[in-house]
């Protein structure tokens, strides 16, 4: 099975809604209460962000790393990404499986893609990724972008 955010963002749409509307609701009491109120919206976020979530962090720290030197490199079409469930492989539960499309290329640009990603792989532990790097060789870049992946950036 695949997470993906489309299947995620309506449910994390309205949860938000809805602490939104508690926030609000709060900041109302928040003129009596102002440290009471302060502090429980504090403990929630430091929760959900400390407990179950820190992953999405880590992961996105290094993917912006990661997407920050592959554009340094020329030639390359895009970059895309996809997150593959691996239960007990990876404290997150996921890997992150990134497609990196090129025309065509050397060995030289291929080099710089891989040493790019070595860097990924020490900055993103002990999150798992898995590169592929494809060559496009004249198709059209929608044409070979597999089902479930989305342009990262």
């Amino acid at each position: 099975m695949t997470l993906q955010i489309k299947d995620i963002e309506k449910p994390l749409r309205i949860w938000s809604q809805v602490i939104t509307l508690r926030n609000l609701i709060l900041f109302k009491a928040s003129f009596s209460h102002p440290f009471t109120v302060l502090n429980k919206t504090t403990s929630l976020w430091s929760k959900i962000i400390s407990e179950k979530l820190p992953w999405v962090v880590v992961t996105e720290k290094a993917l912006r790393g990661f997407k920050k030197e592959i554009d340094k490199i020329d030639g390359i079409e895009g970059l895309y990404i996809n997150l593959r469930e691996a239960y007990n492989r990876t404290p997150s539960g996921y890997i992150v499986d990134i497609l990196v499309f090129v025309p065509d290329c050397k060995r030289e640009k291929e080099y710089l893609i891989y040493d790019t990603f070595g860097e990924l792989l020490r900055t993103g532990k002990p999150l798992l990724f898995d590169l592929h790097l494809i060559k496009l060789r004249g198709r059209k870049l929608e044409g070979v972008i597999p089902k479930g992946f989305w342009r990262y950036g």
